[in-house]
């Protein structure tokens, strides 16, 4: 048997984890006919023959699956021997991370100063996304690390939590102003325009549960893709909605905006960083462990920084003097 080259190795593990020679050479950063190039030279210095086409794709052969098999724990232990004596600086390569908005308007900047500070070598390709779109670029292979709320594939996915961020109903002024002080919360929800992320997110249901407990009937939700135009938007007096309460502290106390009534239920959505089960090398570990201490969603038994804040009064202060 001819030397074996050991990037030839990995690009057969990155072709069985991502499922197309065209995706393992988007991880590899090279082309796909370097990467089929690199296949050919395996299988001639092996003898085997480790893939076969079945219709437009190429599987791995049972020689091929073996081969991936006992490669996989021997590639995960040369990379640790490279990030050895616990020194991640020496770490390389590019690790792709997707993260949710509410990650990203809140401790993503702190998670990524954190590692470029501990492995400054490593390149970090940062995506933001819907929470369920980074989930299926996770579960597809497009991304090493997703941080976003589940749920998960739990027989192809590890996961750890990072807490729960708080979700609260808020509006402007502008339209409490307008409001009666006895203003139920159907009444509210059934008079404003209700927004919301679009219905493949997390928030989406958790917004409708609240109309559904408020006794709110047919009304019909707004969504954006984004979190931060829906908080411009009822900034604006455009509407209601639920938002992230830490997206919405500084409006919240500059007194842009103000909080629905406790009658409308807030939301806790469990977040978490997530990878795949097959991918547990020491770069990786080292992303997730930062990313759990870093984040700032409260972890459970943690108190809420106000633990009576869903029962403030709809209006803010200039409004309910006179009421």
């Amino acid at each position: 048997m001819k030397r074996l080259n050991l990037v030839n190795l990995e690009t057969v593990c990155w072709i069985s984890r991502l499922g197309t020679f065209h995706l393992a050479a988007e991880r590899l950063n090279t082309t796909q006919s370097a990467v089929s190039g690199r296949v050919r030279e395996l299988e001639n210095s092996t003898g085997l023959t480790l893939f076969q086409r079945h219709g437009r794709r190429m599987e791995l052969t049972v020689d091929g699956r073996e081969l991936v098999r006992r490669l996989e724990p021997l590639l995960h232990q040369i990379e640790d021997v490279v990030v050895s004596l616990d020194n991640p600086s020496a770490a390389t390569g590019i690790v792709r991370i997707g993260v949710g908005e509410a990650v990203a308007l809140s401790w993503l900047g702190d998670l990524l100063a954190k590692l470029k500070v501990l492995m400054p070598k490593v390149v970090f390709e940062v995506e933001t996304d819907l929470n369920v779109i980074a989930r299926q670029k996770l579960e597809g292979g497009k991304l090493d690390i997703a941080i976003v709320a589940g749920p998960f594939d739990e027989n192809r996915i590890s996961k750890r939590s990072l807490g729960s961020a708080r979700f609260i109903w808020v509006m402007s002024p502008k339209l409490a102003a307008h409001c009666p002080p006895d203003a139920t919360a159907a009444e509210l929800c059934e008079r404003f325009p209700i927004w919301s992320l679009p219905r493949p997110a997390t928030i989406f249901p958790a917004t409708q549960a609240a109309l559904r407990e408020a006794g709110a009937k047919a009304v019909d939700v707004n969504t954006s893709d984004y979190l931060s135009a829906i908080a411009r938007v009822i900034v604006s007096g455009g509407g209601i909605g639920l938002l992230p309460e830490d997206l919405v502290a500084d409006d919240l106390d500059s007194g842009r905006l103000v909080r629905m009534p406790s009658a409308l239920s807030p939301a806790n959505i469990e977040f978490f960083v997530a990878w795949h089960t097959d991918q547990e090398h020491s770069v990786l570990r080292y992303v997730v462990d930062t990313a759990v201490a870093s984040s700032t969603f409260r972890r459970a038994g943690e108190l809420p920084a106000a633990v009576a804040a869903d029962a403030a009064p709809l209006l803010p202060a200039e409004h309910t003097a006179g009421a």
